[in-house]
């Protein structure tokens, strides 16, 4: 009977502490609408970003990518080359910037599979900064230039999917 009592309290123990950690958790959240205003700091260049709960690594609009010492396709051996691209937001604004690659990696799209070059950028929101790990994709055609993704939102973010009120 004894071992029972002890298993049932080890286990509201372990109960109530996952509880708690989760009201921890989702009282620092901060609750941020669907679009917000954040910079890119190393381009000092404003972008409106679509808040994206459903993709696990950022995705920015970039053109004109050139691997230095490129040997042909994207590979695995492109890792740690440097990377220049320009970084254009819905303005049109350019900017032109320089990186390490830091991964080559598929990426799965609603059209398509592809490779895609992975660089950390800083990310500058309401006087905070985030380097974050963001692929770098052609989004000429998409309405949104910047995807904050899951590796974005978990420094203490959610998404208000009824609000989609830019910042």
């Amino acid at each position: 009977m004894l071992r029972w009592l002890g298993i049932a309290l080890g286990g509201a123990l372990v109960s109530s502490t996952l509880v708690a950690a989760y009201g921890w958790w989702a009282s620092e959240r901060r609750v941020l609408p669907g679009t917000v205003q954040i910079a890119i700091a190393e381009a000092d260049l404003a972008f409106r970003a679509r808040l994206d709960s459903g993709a696990v690594v950022s995705s920015i609009n970039a053109h004109e990518i050139t691997v230095i010492d490129a040997e042909g396709e994207p590979s695995q051996r492109d890792v740690g080359k440097w990377i220049s691209f320009v970084l254009v937001n819905e303005r049109g604004e350019r900017r032109e910037l320089s990186a390490r690659i830091a991964e080559v990696r598929g990426v799965r799209s609603a059209d398509c599979r592809e490779v895609r070059y992975h660089v950390y950028l800083t990310v500058e929101f309401r006087g905070q900064r985030q380097r974050i790990l963001t692929n770098l994709n052609d989004r000429a055609a998409a309405a949104d230039k910047f995807l904050l993704g899951q590796n974005w939102l978990r420094h203490g973010y959610a998404v208000d999917i009824n609000e989609d009120a830019t910042e």
